[in-house]
């Protein structure tokens, strides 16, 4: 799994939370988990704040991420803790057992090949109880998010962070069809105007299909899965849906 420039850099990891603000994902998951309490893996944890969440609601929760510079600012949040946090990928897990497992934040969608994401699936699973359940989701190759994903003529946009002022823009560099779905490459620059120190992050996303992420997940030993389509839990509508949200149960 490659780790983006932005998830190891100091500067930007700190802004991260900032960026991603919104609940809707994992109020969702949320729900799904409930209160009985659980041990749960947190593959690709991030800066843990999910973790911690859940940590704070009664689970038992281990979280995993490939970057030292997330885990550094998961360690050090309020409640951090209450998690083992650990560096590395779903093959670098403890054997558990785990109730369940997360894999939120599109995360999933840094797996670039079929047998990544098939070894991914496999170590999942097999360090989940019996009927425990695998929570994961990936943009829906159909909805195209990606042509959205270029600031083009419109030139970077101004942000207000904690840091000061930023000037952000992307830019699409391809959009690549295979047999399996679509693997996309851009670039996100952010220049912070306190000093005037510049990051440019090239980022590689795969957009895998419906069809063959099913097929993965029955040859990686799932025994059922529900699919939703959006935050709200409804269904998984192919040629409409933004996400494929699936909870796969062992």
């Amino acid at each position: 799994m490659m780790v983006d420039t932005n998830y190891n850099e100091p500067r930007l990891v700190a802004l991260y939370d900032e960026d991603n603000a919104g609940q809707w994902d994992t109020d969702f998951y949320a729900g799904l988990i409930g209160d009985k309490p659980l041990r749960i893996a947190d593959v690709g944890c991030g800066t843990g704040s999910f973790a911690v969440r859940l940590a704070l609601a009664g689970h038992t929760l281990t979280g995993i991420d490939p970057a030292r510079g997330m885990l550094e600012v998961a360690r050090a949040r309020a409640g951090g803790e209450k998690v083992t946090w650990l560096q590395g990928t779903a093959a670098d897990l403890p054997p558990g057992p785990f109730d369940a497992a997360l894999m939120t934040g599109h995360a999933f969608q840094c797996l670039l090949t079929e047998a990544e994401i098939l070894e991914t699936l496999v170590a999942v699973r097999s360090r989940l109880v019996s009927g425990g359940t695998f929570y994961f989701e990936t943009r829906n190759p159909a909805a195209k998010a990606w042509l959205a994903w270029d600031s083009g003529s419109t030139g970077p946009e101004i942000q207000e962070s904690s840091a000061g002022t930023l000037e952000v823009e992307w830019e699409l560099i391809s959009a690549e069809e295979q047999y399996d779905g679509v693997l996309v490459t851009f670039e996100d620059r952010t220049l912070f105007r306190s000093d005037g120190e510049r990051f440019v992050s090239r980022s590689i996303l795969k957009f895998v299909r419906a069809e063959v992420l099913k097929d993965l997940l029955e040859r990686a030993g799932f025994n059922s899965v529900d699919w939703y389509g959006d935050w709200e839990g409804g269904p998984f509508m192919e040629a409409s849906s933004r996400e494929i949200i699936v909870a796969a149960r062992r």
